[in-house]
């Protein structure tokens, strides 16, 4: 089961690198971002942390509801793979907005800025979201680990 759990990992990082390839899933949620903050105005930073906990708060209720439908099968497989539409909603999220270890924020900040955010503004949502999109990259690999376990 552990290389079933690899491999769904594997494909859905593979579903949001296709996401950003082809279709500039980060850039259009950094345009995105940025639309929002200008009407936020000083509460970029505090909103920008409401919506990355509800983004993860979705996603954890979404795949408990859909773990919880899927357990009157009875097999792990199909759990996990009523669980992964959820995965597959919220990794792009999750991906683009939480800082990596070996570069921060700077490839969410550099998306931000090429969709027209100054530095305060990068600096107020990259640093108020990110922090719930790494605990919810924790539950996106959690979810197969306890689903198969």
């Amino acid at each position: 089961m552990g290389v079933v759990g690899l491999l769904t990992g594997f494909g859905v990082f593979g579903w949001c690198i296709l996401l950003d390839v082809r279709y500039g899933s980060e850039q259009r949620l950094a345009t995105w971002w940025i639309t929002q903050a200008h009407r936020w105005g000083g509460w970029t930073g505090p909103l920008s942390f409401l919506v990355s906990v509800a983004a993860l708060t979705l996603y954890c209720l979404l795949a408990y509801v859909l773990v919880a439908l899927a357990a009157a099968f009875d097999h792990p497989l199909v759990t996990l793979l009523c669980a992964l539409p959820a995965m597959l909603l919220y990794a792009p999220f999750a991906l683009a907005t939480m800082p990596s270890k070996y570069t921060s924020y700077s490839s969410w900040r550099a998306g931000l800025r090429s969709a027209g955010a100054d530095k305060r503004d990068q600096r107020r949502i990259a640093w108020w979201a990110g922090p719930p999109s790494l605990l919810g990259l924790g539950a996106l690999v959690l979810t197969p680990v306890v689903i198969l376990t």
